[in-house]
């Protein structure tokens, strides 16, 4: 078996999305709103076997720290080819051509548990953390109280504004299309989104639980309003950066992977993945 490998071959792009739906369960509506929002900022690195893409896998071009970064993601490998390495190699080759490029760190989020000793037998580390913050309804309310904001809202969103004031350091900066890309893909799964002058978040709903998975904030009794007026959910589950005093007192846990692509460059302490597809 001759194995090629190749970086930006957009002419494979029905076969990759083939690839995405019989690999992932994605509905083709997301699949299809990732390559129209986010290959102007995001490198494809596939496999092949003759002219057939085999395997495949995403870097979306990201910083941490003001180096550059991305965040790698949807990697795939067809049913057929899988346990030979494949995937590892591609990998591999995908993280050397980025380093040339001048990317300082590779990060992801693995899919399932037992990934993490996959990709740490590959380099990464499991230093990418959050901690979960738990409100009942009342309480949120009880904060919600206390905004005084009287600002309209906005229809123009900068989120690489609100990342820097809210986040501070220590995290993959996205552009603000990823970020407007990531609310309608998420969209397409039921999940709700805040958009306010100071604030965004995105939350799923079960049962009477809303899971506030990714939110910036400068004002956080702004988005503990806004999030009251889209949901009757009677428990909030808040995740969030390690180092926001939102989630003091609650455990730190770890929440995908970073490698160091240069030497030179060391790891920053408790980073934040922050916003990432499912």
């Amino acid at each position: 078996m001759k194995l090629n490998f190749e970086k930006n071959n957009f002419g494979h792009i029905p076969l990759l999305k083939k690839l995405w739906l019989d690999c992932f369960e994605e509905k083709s509506q997301a699949v299809d709103l990732f390559f129209e929002r986010c290959m102007d900022f995001t490198s494809i690195y596939t496999a092949r076997v003759e002219n057939k893409p085999v395997a495949m896998l995403f870097l979306v071009r990201s910083t941490l720290n003001g180096k550059k970064a991305h965040y790698l993601c949807s990697a795939a490998t067809q049913g057929e080819y899988r346990h030979l390495g494949i995937m590892s190699r591609l990998i591999e080759y995908a993280l050397e051509d980025s380093h040339k490029n001048g990317d300082a760190y590779s990060l992801l989020f693995p899919a399932s548990e037992k990934l993490y000793s996959y990709y740490e037998r590959l380099g990464y580390q499991p230093l990418c953390t959050a901690r979960k913050k738990v409100f009942t309804r009342e309480e949120l309310k009880r904060i919600a109280q206390n905004n005084q904001s009287n600002l309209p809202l906005v229809n123009s969103y900068n989120y690489e504004e609100l990342q820097r004031l809210c986040l501070k350091d220590n995290f993959l900066f996205q552009n603000n299309n990823f970020i407007s890309f990531a609310s309608d893909y998420y969209s397409l799964y039921d999940c709700k989104t805040v958009k306010s002058d100071n604030c965004f978040a995105i939350f799923e709903e079960e049962k009477s639980t809303a899971e506030v998975f990714y939110s910036l904030y400068t004002d956080f009794s702004r988005l503990a309003e806004k999030i009251l007026e889209k949901t009757t959910a009677k428990q909030f589950v808040f995740t969030g950066k390690s180092d926001d005093e939102l989630h003091e007192n609650s455990l730190i846990e770890k929440y995908g992977m970073i490698k160091s692509l240069d030497n030179n460059e060391k790891i920053p302490e408790n980073t934040y993945i922050g916003i990432t597809l499912s």
